[in-house]
C-alpha cells in the first residue's frame, strides 16, 4: 500500500488522528510529507471516533505494537486529559490536550501545541496580546486552552461566546473560580472595540457567522481556528475591513515544529516546510 509515495510495510508505525467528523482533517497532508522528508517509516492515519468510544479506542491503540502516538482534535481535547498518565505543563494549566505519545512503560504523555501555533502566528505579524481586549467565540477545547493562556500573558479583558450558552457559562464559571480577578465574562452582544476577535469554534461548518459580522468592523485582528488553506468567510470579511488576519491553517503550520519535537524528531527548515505547504493544497 502507498500513501503520499510512502510504502507501507509491516514495520511502518502510525500516528492516529482522532476526532469526529474526519472530513475537515488537514494535519495528515502536512505531517506525512514531513515524515517522508525526515526518512521516518511513519504515517498519520485519520480515525473518526465519537465521544462515547474514545476510552475504548485509546485502550485498543495502546495494545498495538506499531502505535506511535496520536493527534487529538474536536470533540476530544478535554476528554482525553483524564486518560493521560503524564501531562506537560500546558496540559495541566489548560486541562486540554491535542497531541500524545507513549513512553517506554506504555504511559500516555500529553501536550498542547495549538497554543504554540497561535503564539508563533501572532509573533509572525509582530502582534502582542498583552493588555488587549479579546472576544473569544467557542468554549470547547481550543477556547478553554486559550482562556487559561490569556491569563498567563496579561490579557486585559476577555468576552466569551458560544452558540451553546451552557458551555459559555461553564467555562466562565471555571475561569472565575480559578482566577477571580481576571476580567472574563460572557459576551452581552455589545459592539465595543476588540483588539482580537478569535473564532475557536467549528462555526464554518454550520455557516454560523452572524455573531462575528456584528462586531468585525471593530476588531483590529481576526483569528479563525477553522482549518483551511483557503480564507473562510470570516477572514474574507475581516480582510475587507482591513483587519489583520490569522487562519487555522497558519496556526497548524506554525505548530508543526513543536509537534515534531514532541515526537522526538529534528526540526524541518522553514524553507522545507514552506515547500510542503505549497505542494499540499488542502
Amino acid at each position: 500500500m502507498v500513501v503520499s509515495n510512502h510504502i507501507i510495510s509491516g514495520k511502518t508505525k502510525f500516528i492516529a488522528h482522532i476526532g469526529f467528523p474526519t472530513h475537515s482533517f488537514t494535519a495528515p497532508k502536512i505531517l506525512n510529507p514531513c515524515f517522508k522528508l525526515l526518512n521516518k517509516d511513519l504515517i498519520v492515519v485519520p480515525m473518526g471516533c465519537r465521544k462515547k468510544d474514545l476510552n475504548n479506542l485509546i485502550k485498543g491503540l495502546k495494545k498495538l505494537d506499531n502505535f506511535f502516538g496520536a493527534l487529538i482534535t474536536m470533540p476530544h481535547k478535554e476528554e482525553i486529559v483524564s486518560l493521560l498518565q503524564k501531562k506537560k505543563k500546558i496540559v495541566k494549566l489548560t486541562n486540554t490536550c491535542n497531541i500524545l505519545k507513549t513512553d517506554n512503560k506504555n504511559n500516555l504523555i500529553g501536550d498542547m501545541t495549538d497554543i504554540r501555533g497561535f503564539e508563533n502566528s501572532i509573533k509572525a505579524l509582530d502582534l502582542d496580546i498583552k493588555n488587549k481586549n479579546i472576544l473569544l467565540v467557542g468554549a470547547g477545547g481550543i477556547g478553554t486552552s486559550l482562556s487559561h493562556y490569556f491569563l498567563t500573558e496579561g490579557v486585559k479583558k476577555v468576552r466569551i461566546h458560544d452558540v451553546n450558552k451552557e458551555k459559555s457559562e461553564q467555562l466562565c464559571e471555571k475561569i472565575k473560580n480559578k482566577y477571580p480577578k481576571f476580567n472574563f465574562k460572557i459576551w452581552n452582544y455589545n459592539k465595543n472595540n476588540f483588539n482580537f476577535l478569535i473564532n475557536a469554534s467549528p462555526a464554518r461548518m454550520n455557516n454560523e457567522y452572524s455573531v462575528h459580522q456584528k462586531i468585525i468592523k471593530n476588531s483590529k485582528v481576526v483569528v479563525d481556528f477553522v482549518l483551511s488553506n483557503k480564507e473562510t468567510k470570516l477572514l474574507e470579511l475581516a480582510k475587507k475591513n482591513n483587519s489583520k488576519i490569522i487562519s487555522g491553517y497558519e496556526i497548524l503550520i506554525n505548530q508543526i515544529p513543536f509537534m515534531l519535537k514532541f515526537f522526538g524528531f529534528k526540526k524541518i527548515s522553514k524553507l522545507e516546510l514552506d515547500k510542503i505547504k505549497n505542494q499540499h493544497i488542502l
